[in-house]
C-alpha cells in the first residue's frame, strides 16, 4: 500500500530533520527546494522525523521520501503511514511532544567520563598500522604534555581480520599488559569494530551455516563492498548472530579488560531491500539493531544509526575533511550537531579535531592549516564531547599545540555544566547543544546555525571562517555577559565581538 501526505507550509515556517549530514541545509522554508529519502542509501544517522518552528512535526515508524518545494510539502511511503501532528506552538513544544509520543528517552546515557574528559583516537596517528608500542607511546604523549587521561580509542587495524576480533599477535605481543598499562595511566580503552565478516575469519563457516549472515535475494551469502574490503555482513535480526557478536565483544572485555567499543559502519547503504534475513527486516532495521546493541557498553560510539532518538548512546558526526567547508568541513560541525540534538540524539560528539580522514594528513606538518586546527578545537570544546586524534599537543608549531591543549582545559572547566544537562537528557530527551530557535522562539532565530545554546545559560559562537578575528553573534532578548572580558550587552540585537585566534566568544545569560 502506498501512503501519500501533502500539505502547505505556514507563513514563516521552518522545518528541521531527516538525515544528520544534511544539517547544513536546515532549516527548510517556503523559498527552498529540498528532498530527503530516509528509505535507502543514506550514510551516518537518519530519522523518520521532521519538526517545525510552528509547533508541527512529521513522524512515521518507517522511512519515507519528503519533498519540500517552495512551500509545498509532499510525503510518500510504501511501508508505513506518515502523519502530520500539529498544535504544539514552538520548535521546543513540537520536539518534546514528539519525543514523548514516539522516541521517549530510555533512561540510559554513555559513561560520565565521556562528557568530562576529551577522547583520543589513534586513527590519524597510526591509520591501519596499529601497534601496541605505538598506542602506549601515543598515550604517554598525552600525559607528558599535561593533557588529561580520558578515553583512548584503538582504531581499525588492531584486529586479525574483520569478524576475527582478536589482537594481531605480531603487533600486539601482550594485549592484556597494554590495557593494564593504559588503565594505570588513567585511560579507558575502546576498540573499533564493524558488523562485517571476512571469509577468512574462523567464525565465517559457523555464521554461514547458522544463518547469521545477510543473504542476497537468491539465498547466497551477500558480499558487500565497503570502504575497507568486500565482506559478508552480520544479520542482527538473527538471535544467533546477535548472541555471537555480544559473546565475541564481551570476550574482549573479560579477557583483556577492554572498556567499550567504537561501533563503526552499519550504514543503511550496505543492505538491500530484497535481502533475505532471519527476521525479514529492512535495511533501516538492520542499522537500528546494530545501534541498539551498543547499549550493552557504557563506553560506546556510533557513526551510523536509524531511529535512534531517545537511545542513550553516543552519536559521532560523520568523517570530516581537513577544510573549512560547509559540506564535510569545519562549518558543518555546529549545524549537524544542532540537528542531532533536535532529532533526539543529545549525546553527540563532533568528528576528530582537525578532521577524521587520514588521507588529509599524508603531508608534512608545515602544510597543515594550523588556524583550522585551533578553530576546530575551539568549536569542539563546548560540545557534549570532544575528540582528538592527530597529536596536536606535540606539533612543531608550539602556538597551535598550546591553543589546542588549552581547548581541552576549557572543556574540563565546563564539564560539570555539560554533565548536568547530559544527566537531564536521559529523562527529558532535551538537547544539550540547541538551536537558538529552540530556546528563543519568535525572535527571528530560525536560521541561526553557526552559534548555539549550551543548555539554557550560554551562547557559544566559534569562529568558523578562515582569517576572521571577529564574530557576529545574534543575541536574544535579555541581558548577556561576554565571558572573555565581562562586557554586558542588551539582547535583541546582533553584535560584533573580537575573536582573535585564542578567543572563543561565549555569552552568559544574566538571570
Amino acid at each position: 500500500m502506498k501512503y501519500l501526505l501533502e500539505f502547505d507550509m505556514l507563513q514563516n515556517e521552518y522545518w528541521y530533520g531527516g538525515q544528520i549530514g544534511d544539517g547544513v541545509q536546515m532549516p527548510v522554508n517556503a523559498s527552498r527546494v529540498y528532498k530527503n529519502d530516509s528509505v535507502s542509501g543514506f550514510g551516518d544517522q537518519s530519522t523518520p522525523f521532521f519538526v517545525s518552528n510552528k509547533g508541527r512535526y512529521l513522524w512515521s515508524e518507517d522511512g519515507y521520501i519528503t519533498s519540500f518545494d517552495n512551500g509545498k510539502v509532499k510525503v510518500e511511503s510504501d511501508t508505513a503511514e506518515v502523519k502530520l501532528y500539529e498544535g504544539f506552538k514552538t520548535l521546543r513544544g513540537a520536539y518534546l511532544a514528539a519525543s514523548k509520543a514516539h522516541f521517549p528517552p530510555d533512561g540510559g546515557m554513555p559513561d560520565e567520563l565521556m562528557f568530562k574528559i576529551p577522547q583520543y583516537c589513534t586513527w590519524i596517528e597510526m591509520k591501519k598500522l596499529q601497534r601496541q608500542n605505538g598506542v602506549i607511546k601515543y598515550a604517554k604523549s598525552i600525559i607528558d604534555c599535561g593533557m588529561p587521561a580520558g578515553e583512548i580509542i584503538i582504531d581499525d587495524g588492531w584486529q586479525r581480520t574483520f569478524g576475527d576480533w582478536e589482537f594481531k599477535p605480531l603487533f600486539f605481543k601482550d594485549p592484556k599488559a597494554m590495557v593494564d598499562e593504559l588503565h594505570g595511566m588513567g585511560f579507558k580503552v575502546i576498540m573499533w569494530i564493524v558488523p562485517f565478516v571476512s571469509p577468512k575469519a574462523p567464525a565465517f563457516e559457523y555464521l554461514k551455516q547458522n544463518n547469521c549472515l545477510v543473504k542476497n535475494a537468491d539465498g547466497t551469502v551477500a558480499m558487500r563492498k565497503w570502504w575497507d574490503a568486500r565482506s559478508a555482513v552480520l544479520d542482527f535480526s538473527s538471535p544467533k548472530a546477535y548472541e555471537w557478536f555480544i559473546d565475541t565483544v564481551k570476550g574482549l572485555t573479560d579477557k583483556y579488560g577492554v572498556d567499550g567499543f567504537k561501533q563503526d559502519a552499519a550504514d543503511n547503504k550496505f543492505y538491500r531491500a530484497d535481502d533475505v534475513t532471519a527476521g525479514g527486516v529492512s535495511p533501516n532495521q538492520q542499522t537500528e539493531l546494530w545501534m541498539k546493541s551498543a547499549r550493552q557498553f557504557p563506553f560506546n560510539e556510533l557513526r551510523a544509526s536509524w531511529k535512534a532518538g531517545g537511545v542513550g548512546v553516543t552519536q559521532r558526526l560523520g568523517d570530516k575533511r581537513h577544510k573549512w567547508a560547509e559540506y564535510g568541513g569545519l562549518r558543518s560541525l555546529i549545524p549537524n550537531s544542532l540537528l542531532l540534538g533536535v532529532t533526539g540524539h543529545p549525546f553527540s560528539c563532533p568528528d576528530m579535531i582537525g578532521g577524521g580522514l587520514a588521507s588529509d594528513f599524508w603531508k608534512p606538518q608545515e602544510l597543515y592549516d594550523h588556524e583550522l586546527f585551533v578553530r576546530w578545537a575551539e568549536c569542539s570544546t563546548l560540545m557534549p564531547m570532544m575528540q582528538y586524534s592527530l597529536s596536536l599537543w606535540r606539533l612543531r608549531n608550539k602556538k597551535t599545540a598550546e591553543l589546542c591543549r588549552k581547548a581541552a582545559e576549557f572543556h574540563l572547566k565546563f564539564s560539570d555544566y555539560i554533565l548536568k544537562y547530559a544527566k537531564s537528557a536521559r529523562t527529558t530527551g532535551e538537547p544539550i547543544v540547541r538551536y537558538m530557535e529552540y530556546n528563543y522562539p519568535n525572535e527571528g532565530m530560525e536560521e541561526v546555525k553557526q552559534q548555539f545554546m549550551l543548555g539554557e545559560d550560554y551562547i557559544v559562537a566559534p569562529v568558523v571562517d578562515k582569517g576572521d578575528v571577529t564574530k557576529k553573534v545574534k543575541l536574544p532578548k535579555g541581558k548577556w555577559k561576554l565571558i572573555q572580558n565581562g562586557a554586558l550587552f542588551d539582547g535583541g540585537q546582533t553584535v560584533t565581538v573580537d575573536a582573535a585566534i585564542d578567543e572563543l566568544p561565549i555569552f552568559e545569560r544574566i538571570k
